[in-house]
């Protein structure tokens, strides 16, 4: 959640810039047009006569914008800016009009602006009308309102009035344009952090199902064997100090693999995601049947068929471990006499077939706890397939196939 908000916050960053930089540049557009207008109207009133406080109100006007509405003004401040300049320009052209109400175009500049501060709609057109009602009423009178005058009047001020309404209007939709392109890129940022923490979160649970099945495998396996290996050498103590001596280096060996594991998850070094087993496959699989035979004193057998070719390292750490599985399934449950492995290398498959004589189970939905469903998905992750065969009292075969 804290990096969702910080991206939120960057991108709310980039779109307070993008819309100061949108505001400077209309500000600037809004400078260049006032002292422009202002300067022809300062040329009229130059044929007129008209008095010095006149210019210095003509100057008052565009240098109050500028120093209401200096460049690099934040956006956020425009309205209550702009609100405070239009007091004084229209009070400014109130002024000019009631003194020479001819000539004074500079006023054209004030309905965008009045629309620009102004959110209220009804309130700025009532604005606009009066300066320009009021200076065409003042020119009309001053014609002694004649009909053709008054009627030119009208018409200007009703063309003025729209063209300057539709200005306004357009710079207002640019405007929203900006303020909603921003709205959608932050929210476009948001699901961006949303899915990326969505995508931490479904790591971290692969990861921890992954550990979890590291452990289970090796840890808690070597786990039980060393307990079982303890309690069988506790029976024979007393009775025969060679077996017990055999099973407890037994458990002291099995004690130090794991200890060997334990140091390899934590060093990440595990062979859970790549690493290859530092001996051939099939050395690793015979040695592992072997230390199963010796620690429950049963026959235990492993067999190579076929030609042996290159597995990858992900393969065959996938059949270490379902072998792994299911003998401890076997050391677990099954109580058996033998065990017979057999690695196949086939054509389009290498096929690993666990075999015992023990117990048997009924195989079905919720049985064989943790162990079967973490080897089938170990070996969903090499596309591998597990079938399992058993029956009460005439035991289990495991027979798992993954692709060449």
């Amino acid at each position: 959640m804290d990096r969702e908000r910080a991206v939120t916050m960057a991108t709310a960053d980039a779109q307070d810039a993008e819309e100061l930089a949108f505001g400077a540049k209309l500000a600037t557009v809004y400078r260049g047009a006032y002292f422009l207008l202002a300067a022809i109207t300062a040329v009229e009133f130059a044929g007129r006569d008209a008095p010095p406080w006149c210019y210095v109100v003509l100057l008052v006007m565009p240098v109050s914008f500028w120093v209401m509405v200096p460049p690099g003004v934040d956006p956020t401040q425009w309205d209550r800016r702009g609100r405070a300049h239009l007091a004084i320009a229209y009070a400014a052209v109130t002024a000019l009009s009631l003194h020479d109400p001819e000539g004074i175009v500079l006023m054209y500049v004030l309905m965008p602006l009045t629309f620009t501060f102004v959110e209220a709609t009804i309130p700025a057109m009532l604005l606009s009308t009066y300066v320009f009602g009021m200076n065409g009423a003042l020119r009309a009178r001053k014609a002694h309102w004649e009909h053709g005058a008054v009627a030119g009047i009208v018409v200007e001020v009703v063309v003025v009035l729209g063209f300057s309404f539709l200005m306004a209007r357009l710079v207002q939709w640019l405007a929203d344009r900006v303020e909603e392109r921003g709205r959608l890129l932050r929210e476009l940022e948001a699901t961006r952090a949303e899915l990326a923490e969505t995508h931490h979160q479904a790591g971290v649970r692969v990861e921890r199902e992954r550990m979890a099945r590291e452990i289970h495998d090796t840890l808690a396996q070597g786990f039980t064997s060393i307990l079982m290996l303890i309690q069988a050498a506790g029976i024979t103590v007393d009775s025969d100090s060679e077996a017990t001596r055999k099973r407890l280096d037994l458990a002291e060996r099995v004690a130090r693999d794991n200890l060997a594991e334990a140091r390899a998850l934590v060093a990440a070094q595990g062979p859970a995601e790549g690493a290859e087993p530092a001996e051939p496959l099939a050395e690793v699989l015979g040695r592992t049947v072997a230390a199963l035979g010796e620690e429950l004193e049963v026959a235990a057998s492993f067999a190579v068929a076929g030609t042996e070719y290159e597995l990858s390292s992900s393969v065959q750490v996938v059949l270490v471990r379902v072998l792994q599985e299911s003998l401890a399934n076997i050391r677990k449950h099954a109580e058996a006499k033998s065990v017979a492995v057999e690695l196949a290398y086939r054509p389009f498959a290498t096929r690993l077939t666990v075999v015992d004589d023990g117990r048997g189970f009924e195989p079905g939905p919720g049985k064989g706890g943790y162990g079967l469903p973490g080897m089938r998905a170990r070996l969903a992750q090499v596309g591998g397939e597990a079938e399992v065969v058993s029956a009460p009292g005439r035991g289990t075969t495991v027979r798992v196939e993954v692709p060449q």
